[in-house]
Parts: structure tokens; C-alpha cells; sequence
């Protein structure tokens, strides 16, 4: 697995966001997006760029931007909702949080016992790496903390190797919830099995 060390900065995730509309072409909202963002450098606003363009948004063989299933919730839902779903879709953009939640918090919320082993998460992020970086561990585990905290699956309080950890349970908006559920669906191939037996 590849690391993610990656950051996304969600106010200025949601603003370029609010420019996208499906049918523009990828390459006018790209335009856009940098004049939004001027207060960033030039390669700081191609990553964010880049980041939303390949992990959110879906580009037709034309170049123009297609209604993903993200962008389609995103776009009809109420602020309190697109920040829940922002957060979740960027949680979801790399395999890890998921193995981290299958691994480390499901169990723990099995047991009662909440609260988290750091060194367990870093040898969870070690061997699911394939890069052997101390540095890329490193800032891919601080990443996926970072993302799992946002969603409320994880409490943390503190910084660096003196974090402590809790598992907790998230509670995002139902419209966040429901593009998760639809999306999962989609990706096992049931939503249009289910469909089709309604």
C-alpha cells in the first residue's frame, strides 16, 4: 500500500468546491481554483487541485466534469452536511483509515476497552506500507489520525508521541451517512442487484 501524506485543507477544499458544476470543463475549474487561491504557492494549489480533481470529482473522456455520486450529494446538501461529507469522502480516498478501523477500532469498541496503543497503530502503518521511510510512516500515520479524529472515530488529545487515543462513535449528518452507505453499495456491485429485486 502506498503511504498518504498528502494534507487537505478543508476551507479551501469546500470554496473550490462551491466553483465546481458538472459539464464545465475540468480545465476552466482548474483556472478558477487558482485565482481562488492565490494565497497559497503555485505547487500547494496544484496538489489541492489534484487532490480534489483525482479523489472526488469524476472527469469525463472530454474533460469536463461528470456528476459523481460525491458531487452529486455534495452539491444538494446543507453546509452542515458538506462539511461531514467532505470530511468522510476524504477519510475514504485511502484504504488505511478503513484497515485501521477494522483492525484497531472495531475491536476496541468491542471490548469496552477504549482507549488506543500509538506503537499499535504505527506497526499497523508499517506493515501496511510498502515504503520502508521512517518519514512516510511517520506523516502517513499522523495523516490517518488526522482524518479518523475528523470523522469522530478517534479522540485525541495531546501531540506527538504523547497523544492519547480513544476510540469513539462518529455521528455524521444522515446526508453523509447516506452518500457512504450509497457509495459502499455501489462498490460491492448490490446497488443495482438491490434495484432490480425492487
Amino acid at each position: 500500500m502506498l503511504s498518504w501524506t498528502r494534507t487537505l485543507n478543508m476551507d479551501d477544499a469546500h470554496s473550490l468546491l462551491a466553483r465546481v458544476e458538472p459539464g464545465m470543463p475540468i480545465a476552466t475549474w482548474a483556472t478558477a481554483c487558482h485565482k481562488e487561491l492565490t494565497h497559497l504557492s503555485m505547487a500547494r494549489r496544484r496538489e489541492l487541485v489534484r487532490i480534489l480533481r483525482d479523489d472526488l470529482l469524476g472527469v469525463d473522456p472530454q474533460g469536463r466534469v461528470i456528476e459523481s455520486l460525491f458531487l452529486r450529494f455534495y452539491r444538494h446538501a446543507p453546509a452542515s452536511a458538506q462539511l461531514d461529507l467532505l470530511d468522510l469522502a476524504w477519510a475514504l480516498s485511502h484504504p488505511l483509515p478503513l484497515l485501521v478501523a477494522g483492525q484497531v477500532l472495531a475491536p476496541a469498541r468491542a471490548s469496552g476497552r477504549l482507549e488506543l496503543s500509538l506503537d499499535t497503530l504505527d506497526d499497523l502503518v508499517r506493515r501496511a506500507l510498502t515504503t520502508r521511510s521512517e518519514e512516510s510512516v511517520r506523516k502517513t500515520r499522523t495523516v490517518v489520525l488526522g482524518a479518523l479524529e475528523r470523522i469522530g472515530a478517534i479522540r485525541a488529545r495531546g501531540t506527538g508521541r504523547n497523544r492519547s487515543l480513544w476510540a469513539a462513535s462518529a455521528d455524521p449528518h444522515p446526508l453523509a451517512f447516506g452518500w457512504m452507505l450509497h457509495r459502499s453499495a455501489g462498490e460491492r456491485g448490490t446497488l443495482s442487484r438491490e434495484a432490480a429485486l425492487t
